[in-house]
């Protein structure tokens, strides 16, 4: 793997294990009290990407829907991730 793939695989991936971290905190929740140890692990894990979420998004938006925002933000990063390294040739090709 070249330096120049690893220069669009690690951010990619780190986004990608915080959105994936966001979607597990937000089933668990559903299904498990707070003071559990697994939820309060994705607690944790997650507070620093739901704060600035929680910072920009109206009081108004009820809790649930701030880790759809965030999830859905951290989507848009992952994609425009993509079309800049994409403009520079960094994105890794298929073939090879």
């Amino acid at each position: 793997m070249s330096e120049a793939s690893l220069a669009f695989q690690i951010p990619n991936l780190v986004i990608a294990m915080a959105m994936y971290s966001i979607l597990a905190r937000f089933v668990l929740s559903l299904f498990m009290r707070p003071d559990q140890v697994l939820l309060g692990v994705f607690i944790q894990i997650t507070q620093p990407v739901l704060a600035p979420v929680r910072a920009i998004t109206p009081r108004i938006v009820p809790e649930p829907l701030i880790f759809v925002f965030c999830f859905l933000w951290l989507f848009a990063m992952r994609i425009v991730l993509y079309i800049v390294m994409r403009m520079y040739g960094l994105v890794p090709s298929i073939a090879g």
